[in-house]
Parts: C-alpha cells; sequence; structure tokens
C-alpha cells in the first residue's frame, strides 16, 4: 500500500480528496486474496489439551490468483496483435516491444489489473531533456517501461471515468537505504509535464533529495498532448467509490465465494488428515523397558501373546481399529458446487472450473460445453474494449516517442488497430478461409486482409 506520507504530500499539493485513503486499504485486501492468504479470515485457534490455546491456518486453493491468471491468459496471449497503418511507426513499435518483452509483462500486469482492480504502464525517457526541460531529440534518448499495480497509482483528475493526470509511486534500494520514486504526470496549457522526485528517509521521515538512481529528475515539458502512461482495469463498474478513477478487483464482489471454496477445501483436507486408520491396544499387551519407554506388539514383531483371566475376546477385543469416513465424495461435491459459484460470479461461466464426475453428473458433450462458456465470451468481449484502448495508448505514446525522442519519420497520428484470440470460441482456420473468399470476391481489401491475418503484427 502507498505510505501515509506519501498521499499526505499529494494532499499537500492537489486537495484532501486527491488520495483516497480508505479506497488503497480495500486494494490491500485484494491484494492479500491474490496473494492467496487472508489474515483475518485464514488464521484461526483452536483449543488444545489443557485448554492451550493452537494457532491454525485454513487449507486454501488460492483461487482469487488463479482467477486473474485465467483473464490475463484468455486476453492477453500470443495470438493477441496490434497492427499500425504507418509501416515506419509500426516497425518502431515492433523493435521496442521486443526488446522489453512487452507482451510478457504486460500479461502479468494484466493478471495484478484484475487483482487489484487498475495496472499502468509508464513511458520513461532517458537522456534526452535539455536544461529548460524541454524535450530535444539526440543519439542519448530512449525509452523504457515501467509496470506499476493499483497500490503505486495514485489518480490526481478523472474526466468522464478516465484518469488523465496521475501520480505513480516506486520503492527501491540503493545502496543499503530504501527510498520512494515519485512520478507526475500533468497536463498543462502546452501539453504534459512530468515531475521526478526522490526521497529518502532521515531521522524516520522522508526527505526529498536531488540524487535519483537510474531515473530523470527534476522537470520534464514533453509539450504534447499524449500521456506517456496507459491505465488498464478491468470492465466493471467501481460500485465502491466511482469518483476516484481506479476499477475494483474481478472478484471484489465474489470474496464470499472465495471464502466458500477455501472452507469446503479445508473440510475436505481435514477429513483426509484425520482420517488415517486409529489402532486401540490394551494395556497388558504394552511393554516398558528399565527407562519407562512403551513398546507396542509391532515395535518388536511380537506374534505370540498370553492372556490370563477370563475375558471374553468378542465384547473386549485386545486389538481395536477405528476408520473414520472420509466422506470424499461429499467434500468433493461442495467443493465443486462452491468453485461453480466462484466463476460464475468471476464472469467465468458456472462450469469453468470442472473436475470429472462430481456427485454423479455427466461430463458435458462439446456443444453443451460451448454453451456454458457464453458468459465467459460476452464478459470477454467487454474487458477487450478496455484492453484494446490500453493498448493502443502505449502504442500511440510509442509512436510519438519514435517521432520526438528518436527523431525517426514516423506518423504519430497512424491508425492503430488490436486484434484479439478468438480461437476459444471460433474455428480460425474457417474465419481466416471465409476471409480469403471474402477477398478474392472484393468484399475486403488487401490490406484489411493482411492487416488481420498477415502484416502489420506487432507481437514480442
Amino acid at each position: 500500500m502507498i505510505g501515509e506520507e506519501i498521499l499526505s504530500i499529494i494532499a499537500e499539493r492537489y486537495g484532501a480528496n486527491a488520495a483516497n485513503t480508505a479506497y488503497y486499504s480495500k486494494i490491500d485486501e485484494w491484494e492479500s486474496w491474490w496473494k492467496g492468504y487472508n489474515r483475518s479470515f485464514h488464521e484461526f485457534t483452536e483449543n488444545g489439551a489443557g485448554g492451550r490455546l493452537i494457532r491454525r491456518e485454513l487449507y486454501r486453493m488460492n483461487m482469487a490468483k488463479k482467477i486473474c491468471e485465467d483473464w490475463a491468459s484468455l486476453l492477453l496471449n500470443d495470438r493477441t496483435s496490434v497492427a499500425v497503418s504507418d509501416e515506419e511507426g509500426g516497425k518502431f513499435v515492433a523493435q521496442i516491444f521486443g526488446e522489453t518483452d512487452f507482451f510478457g509483462n504486460a500479461n502479468r500486469l494484466i493478471e495484478k489489473s484484475f487483482a487489484l482492480g487498475s495496472g499502468a504502464v509508464i513511458l520513461r525517457i532517458t537522456g534526452v531533456e535539455d536544461e529548460d526541460g524541454v524535450i530535444r531529440p539526440g543519439e542519448g534518448g530512449g525509452v523504457s517501461f515501467e509496470y506499476v499495480d493499483a497500490s503505486h497509482i495514485i489518480p490526481l483528475s478523472v474526466q468522464n471515468g478516465k484518469i488523465t493526470e496521475a501520480a505513480f509511486v516506486s520503492e527501491g534500494k540503493w545502496r543499503g537505504e530504501d527510498y520512494i520514486y515519485l512520478e507526475l504526470h500533468c497536463l498543462e496549457e502546452d501539453g504534459y509535464v512530468i515531475v521526478n522526485e526522490f526521497y529518502v528517509r532521515e531521522n524516520g521521515k522522508l526527505v526529498k533529495s536531488d540524487v535519483c538512481p537510474g531515473q530523470c529528475t527534476g522537470v520534464i515539458h514533453t509539450m504534447s498532448t499524449v500521456p506517456l502512461f496507459a491505465i488498464m482495469t478491468p470492465n466493471i463498474q467501481n460500485n465502491i467509490d466511482s469518483s476516484v478513477g481506479l476499477g475494483v478487483s474481478v472478484f471484489a464482489d465474489a470474496v464470499d465465494c472465495l471464502k466458500g471454496v477455501d472452507l469446503a477445501f479445508n473440510n475436505f483436507c481435514r477429513d483426509i488428515k484425520l482420517g488415517g486408520k486409529k489402532v486401540f491396544i490394551n494395556q497388558t499387551l504394552v511393554n516398558r523397558d528399565e527407562y519407562g519407554n512403551v513398546f507396542t506388539p509391532d515395535d518388536v514383531a511380537q506374534q505370540l501373546f498370553v492372556t490370563i483371566g477370563d475375558s471374553d475376546f468378542a465384547d473386549h477385543p485386545m486389538i481395536t481399529e477405528h476408520n473414520p469416513e472420509l466422506r470424499t465424495e461429499e467434500n468433493a461435491d461442495a467443493v465443486q458446487c462452491q468453485l461453480n459459484y466462484l466463476s460464475f460470479r468471476c464472469g467465468l461461466g458456472t462450469h469453468h472450473y470442472t473436475f470429472g464426475d462430481v456427485g454423479g453428473r455427466v461430463r458435458l458433450t462439446a456443444t453443451q460445453y460451448m454453451g456454458e462458456r457464453q458468459d465467459m465470451r460476452q464478459n470477454a468481449s467487454k474487458h477487450q474494449k478496455n484492453l484494446a484502448t490500453f493498448l493502443k495508448g502505449v502504442v500511440k505514446a510509442l509512436l510519438w516517442c519514435g517521432a520526438e525522442v528518436y527523431s525517426l519519420p514516423i506518423d504519430k497520428n497512424a491508425v492503430i488497430s488490436v486484434t484479439f484470440d478468438d480461437s476459444y470460441w471460433n474455428d480460425t482456420d474457417s474465419q481466416r478461409a471465409r476471409d480469403l473468399s471474402e477477398l478474392e470476391a472484393g468484399v475486403i481489401t488487401v490490406e484489411e486482409y493482411r492487416a488481420k491475418w498477415i502484416g502489420g503484427d506487432i507481437n514480442g
């Protein structure tokens, strides 16, 4: 979570409402579920022997992370492509994406964005700012990406639900000391101004420093209305605080379902743990050595015993065993039901996680399974709209950098298109054959076909 000291700095500059401390507490809660351990829920105590309290932890499936992983894989994978109408611009963007492993990093960012509600990519410019803070093209210029989640984003201005100005907070360590890097992107009359500040801790307080290892210092005037950051959020209406500008976790309204899954799974695991065979032996069969150590017949492989008296072995057996009921089918059914509720509430449909035949149910046919995935398909299409806007924002910022920082003959206003992988629902080979037929019939142009299937792809 962003420290209160940084939030106080932002509040002093931009007003008390600029940093919503309560909302970051919610982000902290979502992160605990993504990490798989929410202390207030997963930790409990039991009464042990003599009334001694024993600390226990619930067995857990960590489904919050799995949900976000699946959404990231579904939305941004190796078949997602970005095309730029300007050839030189497309080559430049493809080069930068390849050098920085953008798609790999972006996939991980999508996972965190769906977990914490928001994520951002920041384009950082190095080696080009002049003494007056204005960007000057030169051979030493370069760009890099920084990926941050919602816990490091402070919206400064929000218009129609879109963050137009923001502060980004990064932590690090330099020469054994912790530092905080604060980067503010503010839109002025002449374009975006980037303010870079570096803080270190002295005598327990944050103190602004002029030394900023590996980062730009001071103020940079981009002279452009193109933001050098892009925000990604799940396409879900924020029902907590819509004015904050940040999104909500994909499982924000499914925390009780996450609890249900872990409770069912915990019961399953505890039944297995407590379900081992229990053997009770009459104490007349137990021997002790000269030091008082106890030996059971199995310890010495004894098979012959002599008993004294007229005991009835039928009523009072010398050895009794207890085999607890594992309740495997009931537990598996409970876990499966909770998983169905969870996947439904997170937009993946009711049977996204199905483990074999549970409770006597028959496996779904292919046609039935495709029908079950319609909810997920509709939600994926909805999320793809936000993802397309996010990717176009990154590419647009890169095109601007290519022209202004690298002095390349790039059209900064080139058309950007994003194509997503629909093979999970559609037969892409058939779709491609159909498009080829439409190309031959003159329904679509060669450029349209190439942009969709062949040329212009920017894939890491």
